[in-house]
């Protein structure tokens, strides 16, 4: 640790609806990632992961703040298998018809 990082910033849609499942989901998040929990609470001033709402940008999205890249497209990434979505493509990218 010790060195600057830089905050990763995900805005992900979660439904009225699926409140409860994305509840779960970082609960599951958060506990298969407990090392690394701990290892940033005892070298970093900033949480590993911040979730809040935004008025301004909608009820049904979620602002989620990480220490790490990896972590959040890893969160990114099960979020949308777990509720249904296709993999996240790269921006540009098209979407491939069978």
């Amino acid at each position: 640790m010790g060195m600057f990082m830089a905050d990763v910033v995900l805005q992900l849609p979660v439904a009225v609806d699926e409140d409860q499942l994305f509840g779960a989901y970082v609960s599951q998040f958060m506990e298969t990632r407990a090392g690394d929990v701990e290892r940033y609470a005892a070298f970093c001033d900033a949480p590993y992961l911040m979730i809040h709402s935004d008025p301004a940008v909608g009820d049904q999205v979620r602002i989620l703040t990480f220490q790490e890249r990896d972590a959040a497209s890893e969160f990114s990434t099960g979020w949308a298998l777990v509720r249904g979505d296709s993999a996240p493509r790269p921006p540009g990218a098209s979407r491939r018809r069978a």
